[in-house]
C-alpha cells in the first residue's frame, strides 16, 4: 500500500509515517469527547515476522505482574536502524490489548524523524492528555503539572503505552504513569541505560533477524510461495540486505509488483554493486536515509572517528585498534566507541570488541569517499596507521610466545590469546594494503608465522607468505624475501604441497647463501629435510640434516641444533640405524631441557615416544605422548596438539586399547581439518580404519582408509600409500574378497621394498602369509612368514617379529609340526606380553589352548 492510500484513510488530524517497508502507522488521537476508552495503536501488520523469542519473553513477563498485582516494569526496546522495533512494539500492544481495557495509547517522539525535531516532554503530555479525555483548557502549560495530571489521570487504570522513536531518558521520563497496573514499551536507537538505572527498565535488545526468519519475512511481505527453485537466491538475498528488516521489506516492495522478476535478479543486482545502499530505497524511503537521521545527531569529531572505522577491514576491533584508525588515543577512541554502542551504530558482541554491521560500514564508507579526491589518502593513512598498530602489537606478542622468551605462563597466554583474536584481522588488513605498503606487509608476515606455524589456518598463512613474498620482491628487499620464503617453504610442507615446498625453499636457500647467512641456510637446510623425509628419500633428508646440525653448531645455535638432531633421529631409524638414533633423539631432549625449551622438548618427547612405540614398547610411549600433548596443551600448539593425539591414538590402537584409541584420533581427525593439516588428516584416518578393522567395523574401515589413501596419494607420500594400501588388503581379506587383498598387499609390498622400509615389508609379508592361510595354502604361507621375520627382527620391531612367528606357528599346527608350532607360538605369547599387548597374548593363548586339545 502507497502512501496515498495510507493517507486517503487518514483524518486530517491523524499523523502518518513509514515504520519499515511497506508497512505505516496511522497516529491518530481520538477526539476529546470520545466516550469509550481511548486507543491509538496503529494497525497491526499483517507480515509481522519472527522475533517469537522476543515477543513470548515481553507478552509472558507482563501477564505474569498484571496477574500477580505487582507493579508492571517499564520495557526498553533498542535496536539499530531498521531492525523492526516499532513493528514489534506494535504487534505485542495488540497482543496485550485485552489486559489493558482503560486505553491503548501509541506516541511516536521524533527522535529520528526526517524533518521533525523531538517531541518535547511538554508537546507530548498535551497529545497524551487530550487522547486520555482531557479538553485543552483543563491542561495546564507547566511541564511538572502536565505530569501531575497525566498522572493523575492514569491512576487506578489499566492502560498500555507505547512510546516510540525516543530520544533518551529525559523525553521519556515525564511521560510514564504513575500507576504501577499501566504497562509502558518505549523504543528508541538508543541503550536507554539511564532509563534502566532511574526506573528499572527491562531492556530488549533487538539484533538483526535470524536467516531462517528473515527469509520467512521476505516471503509474508511478497505474498510469494516459497519454491524451492528460488530457495538458495532468496537465503543469498536476505544475507545482502544484511537480514535487516527494513532493507528485507524494500527489496520485497520492489520485486512485489513483478511477479515475472527473479529474485537470483535481485541478487545479481546486489552482488555487483559497488554502493549496496543505493539499491535498499522505495520511494521515499531507504535505508541510507535510515542510517543518516542517526549519524547527523553526532557531534563533528564523532562523525569523523565513525567515518574512520568503516575503513576497518576485518570483523571487529577493540579501542587500540579503533585509536589507530581514527587517529586519537585509547582513551578518545574508547568514549567515541561506547557513544556510538549507545546510538546502536556500533555493536558490542563481547565486552571491549566492537564491529560495525555490513549495511552500516558501507554506509560509513560511503561517506568517506564522498571527500572525492581526499578519500584515497584519507583511506590509505587510516590503513598505514592500522598495519602499524598490528605490526607491533603482533611482534610483541610473537616475542613473547618465542621459545627463549622466558615469558610467565600468563603472560604467554595472553599473547596467544591476542593472536587468536586479531589473526583475522590482521589478514584482512594485509590484504587491503596498498602496494606501496610493501615493507609494511612483510613486516606481519614474518611477525606472525610463528603462530601461524602452529595454529593455522594454513591457507591463509599461505596466501599471507606468498603477499610477502611478492611485496618484498618488489622493494628489492632480499632478506625479507627469503624469509618469506622459508615461511612460505615450511607451510606448504605443513599442508602436504611438498613439490612447492622444495621449490621454495630451494629459493630461499640462494638468497640466504648469497647473503652468507648461516642461521638461514641451516634453517632451510633443516626444512628441506622435513619433505625429503616425507616423500621417502631419508638417505637424503640424513645429509641435509648433518649439515644442519653443523651450521648451527658452528653458530652455537643451540635451539637449532636441537631441533635438528629431533628430524635427525627420526631419519635414522626409518634407515634402520636404531642405536644412533636414540643417542640423537635423547641427545635432542637434553639440550631442548638445558634450555628450557617446552616446545622443543614435547617434539622430543614425541619422538622418544615414536622411537618406543616402533621397538614394541607401549606403556611408555603412551606416557611419552601424553606428556607432549599436555605440553603443546599448555603452549597453545594446536599443531603439535594434532601430531602428538595421532601419536597416542596409534599407541592406543597398537595396545590393543581400541575405545582410547577412537577417542583421541577423532579428536586429532577433527583438529587437522580445522588446521587443513593434510598430512595429519590422512593419519588420522588410516589409524581410524585400523580400528575399525580390528573391532569388526568394516564399511567403516574401508571408508577411512580409503580416503586416507586419496589424501596420501594427493600429497605424494609413498610411506603412507604402503601403510593404507597394506591396511586395506587386510579389509578385503576379512571381507572375502581374496583377489582384491592379495592386489593390494603386493602393491604395498613393492612401495615398502622401493622405499627401503624393514618393516613396512615385514608386516605386507606376514598380512599375505593370513591371506595365503585363509584361501587353505599354509605351505605359501609359511614361505611369507620365513621372509617376514628376519625383516622384523632387523627393523627392531617386536610387533612385526611377533607377528611372523604366529604365523609360523599357525603353519606349523596345519601342517602337523605341533611342537615347532608350540615353539613359535610360545615366542610370540612372550613378546605380546613383553611389548604391553595382553589381546594379542590372549589370541596366541587360544591357538595354544587349541593344539593341547589336539595332543590329548
Amino acid at each position: 500500500m502507497t502512501t496515498a492510500d495510507w493517507n486517503l484513510q487518514a483524518r486530517s488530524s491523524d499523523r502518518v509515517y513509514q515504520a519499515a517497508g511497506n508497512q505505516y502507522i496511522i497516529d491518530r488521537l481520538p477526539r476529546a469527547d470520545a466516550g469509550a476508552a481511548a486507543n491509538t495503536l496503529p494497525r497491526d501488520t499483517a507480515a509481522f515476522t519472527g522475533r517469537e523469542r522476543e515477543l513470548r519473553g515481553l507478552v509472558d513477563s507482563v501477564r505474569r505482574h498484571a496477574e500477580s498485582g505487582g507493579t508492571i516494569p517499564v520495557y526498553a526496546i533498542d535496536g539499530m536502524p531498521g531492525v523492526g522495533k516499532t513493528a514489534l512494539a506494535v504487534h505485542a500492544g495488540h497482543c496485550l490489548a485485552d489486559q489493558f481495557p482503560d486505553g491503548q495509547f501509541f506516541l511516536d517522539l521524533h527522535a529520528y524523524t526526517a524533518g521533525r525535531r523531538d517531541r518535547p516532554p511538554a508537546g507530548a503530555l498535551f497529545d497524551l492528555l487530550l487522547a486520555s479525555g482531557a479538553r485543552p483548557s483543563q491542561i495546564p502549560t507547566d511541564l511538572d503539572a502536565r505530569t501531575a495530571l497525566w498522572r493523575k489521570r492514569m491512576a487506578g487504570r489499566r492502560a498500555l503505552l507505547v512510546l516510540d522513536n525516543a530520544a533518551g531518558r529525559s523525553q521519556v521520563q515525564p511521560l510514564l504513569p504513575g500507576a504501577g497496573g499501566c504497562l509502558v514499551i518505549v523504543t528508541s536507537r538508543r541503550r536507554l541505560l539511564g532509563l534502566g538505572a532511574s526506573q528499572s527498565a527491562v531492556p530488549l535488545a533487538l539484533s538483526t533477524l535470524p536467516p531462517e526468519d528473515a527469509v520467512a519475512l521476505f516471503a509474508a511481505t511478497t505474498g510469494r510461495d516459497r519454491s524451492l527453485d528460488e530457495a538458495g537466491a532468496v537465503a543469498e538475498l536476505v544475507r545482502l540486505a544484511g537480514y535487516l528488516p527494513l532493507a528485507i521489506c524494500l527489496l520485497a516492495a520492489r520485486i512485489s509488483p513483478e511477479p515475472g522478476w527473479l529474485v537470483g535478479d535481485l541478487v545479481a543486482d546486489l552482488a555487483r554493486a559497488t554502493r549496496r545502499l543505493d539499491h535498499l530505497r522505495a520511494e521515499d524511503v531507504a535505508v541510507g536515509a535510515a542510517f543518516d537521521l542517526s549519524y547527523r545527531r553526532l557531534p563533528p569529531a564523532r562523525r569523523r572517528f565513525f567515518r574512520r572505522l568503516g575503513l576497518h577491514p576485518g570483523t571487529d576491533l577493540d579501542q587500540d585498534a579503533a585509536a589507530a584508525l581514527g587517529g586519537t588515543t585509547p582513551d578518545d577512541a574508547r568514549r567515541h566507541l561506547e557513544a556510538l554502542y549507545r546510538d546502536r551504530l556500533v555493536d558490542q558482541p563481547v565486552y571491549g570488541r566492537y564491529r560495525l554491521h555490513d549495511l552500516i560500514g558501507q554506509y560509513a564508507r560511503a561517506l568517506t569517499d564522498q571527500a572525492g579526491a581526499e578519500a584515497n589518502a584519507e583511506r590509505e593513512t587510516a590503513l598505514d596507521r592500522l598495519a602499524a598498530h598490528y605490526q607491533r602489537a603482533a611482534q610483541a606478542a610473537d616475542q613473547r610466545l618465542a621459545r627463549d622468551s622466558g615469558c610467565p605462563a600468563p603472560a604467554r597466554q595472553q599473547a596467544l590469546d591476542w593472536m587468536r583474536t586479531e589473526s583475522a584481522n590482521i589478514f584482512a588488513c594485509a590484504a587491503a594494503l596498498p602496494i606501496s605498503a610493501g615493507h609494511r606487509l612483510t613486516a606481519l608476515a614474518a611477525a606472525m608465522a610463528g603462530y601461524l606455524r602452529g595454529a593455522g589456518p594454513w591457507d591463509r598463512a599461505t596466501a599471507l607468505h606468498q603477499a610477502a613474498v611478492v611485496a618484498a620482491d618488489r622493494v628489492e628487499d632480499r632478506g625479507a624475501q627469503a624469509r618469506a620464503l622459508l615461511d612460505l617453504g615450511e607451510v606448504y610442507r605443513l599442508t602436504g604441497r611438498y613439490l612447492s615446498a622444495e621449490h621454495a625453499l630451494r629459493q630461499a636457500l640462494d638468497l640466504f647463501e648469497r647473503a652468507d647467512d648461516g642461521l638461514g641456510v641451516a634453517s632451510t637446510l633443516t626444512q628441506m629435510a622435513h619433505v625429503q623425509r616425507r616423500t621417502g628419500d631419508q638417505r637424503g633428508a640424513a645429509e641435509r640434516l648433518s649439515e644442519a646440525v653443523a651450521g648451527y653448531e658452528k653458530l652455537g645455535d643451540r635451539r637449532g641444533q636441537a631441533d635438528a638432531l629431533d628430524e635427525l633421529g627420526v631419519v635414522r631409524f626409518q634407515i634402520g640405524d636404531h642405536r644412533a638414533a636414540l643417542d640423537t633423539m635423547r641427545q635432542a631432549l637434553a639440550i631442548h631441557r638445558e634450555l628450557g625449551d617446552r616446545s622443543g622438548e614435547a617434539t622430543a618427547l614425541s619422538q622418544l615416544g615414536t622411537f618406543e612405540l616402533l621397538t614394541g614398547e607401549y606403556p611408555p610411549a603412551i606416557d611419552a605422548f601424553e606428556r607432549a600433548l599436555a605440553a603443546h596443551r599448555e603452549l597453545g600448539d594446536r599443531h603439535g596438539q594434532g601430531c602428538a593425539l595421532n601419536y597416542l591414538g596409534a599407541a592406543h590402537c597398537h595396545a590393543g586399547e581400541y575405545a582410547a584409541a577412537t577417542a583421541v584420533l577423532s579428536e586429532a581427525l577433527t583438529l587437522h581439518c580445522e588446521l587443513g593439516y593434510r598430512p595429519g588428516q590422512a593419519n588420522a584416518l588410516n589409524y581410524l580404519g585400523v580400528v575399525a578393522c580390528r573391532t569388526g567395523g568394516l564399511a567403516a574401515a574401508e571408508h577411512s582408509l580409503a580416503g586416507a589413501l586419496a589424501l596420501y596419494r594427493d600429497l605424494g607420500s609413498q610411506p603412507g600409500q604402503a601403510d593404507a594400501l597394506n591396511q586395506l588388503g587386510v579389509v578385503s581379506r576379512l571381507a572375502g574378497d581374496h583377489g582384491a587383498a592379495q592386489r593390494r598387499h603386493e602393491d604395498a609390498l613393492t612401495l615398502f621394498r622401493r622405499l627401503a622400509d624393514y618393516l613396512g615389508q615385514a608386516e605386507a609379508l606376514s598380512n599375505l602369509g593370513d591371506l595365503l592361510l585363509a584361501k587353505d595354502e599354509p605351505g605359501a604361507a609359511l614361505d611369507r612368514y620365513r621372509r617376514a621375520l628376519p625383516l622384523g627382527r632387523r627393523a627392531g620391531n617386536p610387533r612385526a617379529e611377533a607377528s611372523a612367528r604366529e604365523g609360523l606357528g599357525r603353519c606349523a599346527a596345519i601342517l602337523g609340526d605341533q611342537g615347532k608350532a608350540a615353539d613359535q607360538l610360545r615366542r610370540a605369547r612372550a613378546i605380546w606380553l613383553r611389548v604391553g599387548a595382553p589381546h594379542a597374548a590372549r589370541a596366541v593363548d587360544e591357538l595354544l589352548e587349541g593344539l593341547g586339545r589336539m595332543a590329548a
